[in-house]
């Protein structure tokens, strides 16, 4: 039985958590088909991405043997009975040409042809999106970077961004997978089936499930939102989150987990003051025609190889008005009842996190004690 190997490499900010957190669900609830296999492997049991194998590919610190290996997951490909596994992580789009050849020499490993799927964005929509992610993220490596200017973002940011440079990543994928069937898309809501990104992905995937209706977009951060976590970024750098953490297979990896859940309670809370109504826009006119003019070539490429317009999609479609206003306007209360949300969850371990650690713990206490029987015999001898 010829396997498949499905890689969805985002990009980011094209609908990738709601599709994350559509196959999570559905495995996890065993709502899967049983030729179709979303594996933890790569993840673990409370990540819905798999970061895990990104890591292990580039070498990160970040990376954790105990959240499951590329080695781990082709033998569940090989010995598995489902004919197509899918891997999901937006990282995987900035990988090398090297990595990515990795990638394809496992797959060869576990008897699987490779299946890629690659989502582009309107560069200057997913600059503005992207930049206000990276000032929502709040990572504490980050912090001082947080007040440099939005035009120099690319400059910047603590990612490569010249995966914005579509048309070259494609090429790349093609040449370091001989056979691979490389799938373009445009994520613009109009162009998406069924007008959702769950949807569009399985049947791009020809994965033999419904997603209609299935997933939901991520909340907008408004402007205020996203400053305030501007402030915050420093706040959190310095918060005493590492000494909790001590014992944590990877405590970089579980510190931005915990982040993430005082995010999530952050960003509910915000919403519920009014400040995600409209979500923030920093791109100026200017700005987005300086973009559209700098990556025209590369677009022209992606829509050779993809099948479809997307320099013209660009061009005809608006963008909101630039929004951002004046921070000192913002009530005070508002502002304080956010402020002790953080702190709290900042200086407050919560309770999965808590249980990662002990596990942790418990391993390594597991691990060592081989070794101090050995110490104890040779002594005795």
């Amino acid at each position: 039985m010829q396997k498949t190997l499905i890689v969805h490499s985002g990009t980011f900010k094209t609908g990738s958590t709601a599709i994350q957190t559509f196959l999570a669900r559905a495995s996890r609830e065993g709502k899967l088909p049983p030729e179709v296999a979303y594996p933890t492997i790569g993840r673990g049991e409370h990540s819905i991405q798999h970061q895990n194998l990104y890591s292990q590919l580039l070498g990160e610190v970040l990376f954790s043997p105990a959240l499951g290996t590329w080695e781990q997951l082709v033998e569940s490909i090989a010995s598995g009975s489902a004919e197509t596994t899918v891997i999901s992580c937006e990282a995987f789009s900035m990988l090398k040409p090297e990595h990515i050849k990795t990638i394809g020499e496992y797959a060869r490993q576990a008897g699987a042809k490779v299946r890629w799927v690659h989502y582009v964005r309107d560069q200057a929509t997913f600059y503005n999106a992207f930049y206000v992610e990276r000032l929502m993220v709040m990572r504490p490596e980050h912090a001082e970077l947080v007040d440099l200017p939005f035009e120099d973002f690319r400059e910047w940011s603590p990612l490569d961004m010249s995966f914005l440079r579509y048309g070259e990543f494609a090429d790349t994928i093609t040449d370091a997978i001989p056979g691979v069937d490389l799938r373009l898309r445009p994520f613009i809501r109009k162009e998406l089936r069924h007008g959702n990104a769950v949807a569009d992905f399985l049947e791009t995937c020809e994965l033999p499930i419904q997603g209609e209706g299935a997933g939901t977009s991520n909340v907008g951060s408004g402007w205020r939102t996203v400053e305030t976590a501007r402030h915050f970024a420093p706040i959190v750098a310095a918060a005493p989150m590492r000494g909790r953490l001590r014992g944590a297979d990877s405590w970089k990896a579980t510190r931005l987990r915990w982040i993430q859940i005082i995010r999530g309670d952050y960003v509910t809370l915000t919403t519920r003051l009014g400040w995600n109504n409209s979500s923030a826009v920093y791109m100026t006119p200017e700005f987005r025609r300086q973009l559209l003019d700098e990556y025209r070539d590369d677009n022209l490429t992606i829509g050779k190889l993809g099948g479809f317009s997307f320099t013209d999609m660009i061009e005809q479609s608006s963008f909101p008005d630039y929004n951002i206003g004046d921070y000192s306007t913002i009530p005070g209360d508002e502002v304080m009842q956010v402020m002790k949300l953080v702190m709290q969850g900042l200086h407050t371990i919560p309770e999965e996190i808590q249980e990662e650690v002990e596990a942790g713990r418990a391993r390594r206490r597991e691990a060592a004690t081989p070794r101090r029987r050995s110490l104890r015999s040779i002594l005795r001898r």
